[in-house]
């Protein structure tokens, strides 16, 4: 973290906000399929389809936060979603209840898992665009924005593997009061903080349209990169399963080592004038990683891919949003990084999707294939585009 960021206010609570929020999303992940299924009876479509609620409110909240950082400030995007966290685990705690009937209490919890969605898209745009502000004019934005990343991913990583814990050892209502008490914690540290604004906010009305041009690319290939999370996140521990080996928990773990690994090594190494050289070098890692994985002959073989795909994915985001945030104005900051993470929530939806059929179809290392395809066909496009640049900087004017 630069001298000039931490002038200007220290990243750490904003993290530690956004840590607050993730835990608590993390806490239902384990918890609330077995939920559904003990207590409603629910089956795997019923429960895929709640669950996947959370992904859809997620993707129609990016325009309503990217403009709600640009009007307001990132610090009061990121206590919205905070709250909106909180308020998803007071619904699944009225689902509790037992004088509501059963319909309604099922009701309560569609209502928590959207009002999840929608905390995820705040918290995530607002802390983004609160992190570039601090470092605005110091050169480390990509910096910034790898340190919110981190704190995104290791909170909901904690927070599933704590969520586990207590769902087995006190059940699912303390586990709700964890998932209100701890956005509720971070709301309180977000106010204490003042707010930070890249303009006065008179400006910020840029509508998606004027700003797709300048945000496809990035977007496009960051989403090539995420259909390798998807198939991790969906398929790995399945995977695992069909071919009766052991395991299939450590090496999703081992996706997550190998992702908070790279973003602590490789921080500093962000911000860069141009960017698409390290892109495309990280991605044929994940490649790597996946081929790994749809090649094992051993699970051991699937744990080393898991965290060689980690290690690839983990700097996509960040490297990929520089170029957005340097081809717009200030005032339309929050709006390109709504816009930017788009791509990543169609394509990881998208992929999760294309995943469970591909498997189906060719068997259940086949959606490794398929993300190892996209992994390389957005590394092949930054080499191109770089190239082009250099053929054409090389050409001399007529």
């Amino acid at each position: 973290m630069s001298v000039h960021v931490m002038a200007r206010g220290s990243l750490v609570p904003i993290m530690l906000a956004i840590a607050s929020g993730m835990l608590a999303m993390g806490l239902a992940l384990p918890a609330l399929p077995l939920e559904l299924q003990a207590r409603f009876g629910c089956g795997t479509t019923m429960i895929g389809l709640i669950m996947g609620l959370q992904s859809g409110a997620t993707l129609l909240s990016r325009p309503w936060a990217g403009r709600m950082a640009d009007r307001r400030s990132g610090r009061d995007t990121l206590l919205a979603g905070l709250g909106w966290t909180a308020c998803s685990g007071l619904a699944y705690m009225l689902a509790l209840l037992p004088v509501l009937a059963p319909a309604m209490q099922q009701a309560m919890i569609v209502l928590g898992r959207m009002s999840m969605g929608l905390g995820e898209g705040l918290i995530v745009t607002g802390g983004g665009i609160w992190a570039v502000t601090l470092a605005a004019g110091s050169g480390r934005t990509g910096s910034a924005m790898s340190w919110v990343g981190l704190a995104i991913f290791a909170g909901l990583g904690v927070g599933t593997a704590i969520g586990g814990m207590i769902q087995a050892q006190a059940g699912f209502f303390y586990l709700c009061l964890v998932a209100v008490a701890l956005p509720a914690s971070g709301m309180v540290l977000t106010l204490c903080l003042p707010p930070v604004r890249l303009h006065d906010g008179s400006h910020a009305g840029v509508q998606w349209k004027d700003l797709i041009g300048h945000t496809w690319t990035w977007g496009m290939t960051l989403g090539l990169s995420a259909v390798g999370f998807a198939a991790i996140s969906s398929f790995l521990v399945i995977f695992y399963a069909a071919r009766g080996w052991q395991g299939g928990g450590w090496a999703l773990a081992m996706f997550g080592v190998g992702h908070v690994s790279a973003r602590l090594a490789g921080n500093h190494l962000v911000d860069r004038p141009d960017v698409r050289p390290m892109v495309a070098t990280i991605m044929l890692t994940e490649a790597a990683g996946l081929a790994l994985i749809w090649l094992a002959p051993g699970p051991a073989w699937g744990i080393a891919g898991s965290f060689l795909t980690g290690l690839g994915f983990s700097l996509t985001y960040p490297l990929l949003a520089l170029p957005v945030l340097r081809q717009v104005p200030p005032a339309a900051a929050g709006s390109a990084i709504g816009l930017f993470d788009v791509f990543f929530d169609i394509a990881s939806g998208a992929g999760s999707v294309l995943s469970g059929l591909l498997a189906g179809v060719a068997g259940p290392g086949s959606p490794f294939a398929m993300a190892m395809l996209a992994a390389l066909t957005g590394s092949m496009m930054m080499l191109v585009l770089y190239n082009r640049q250099a053929v054409g900087a090389k050409t001399p004017a007529p």
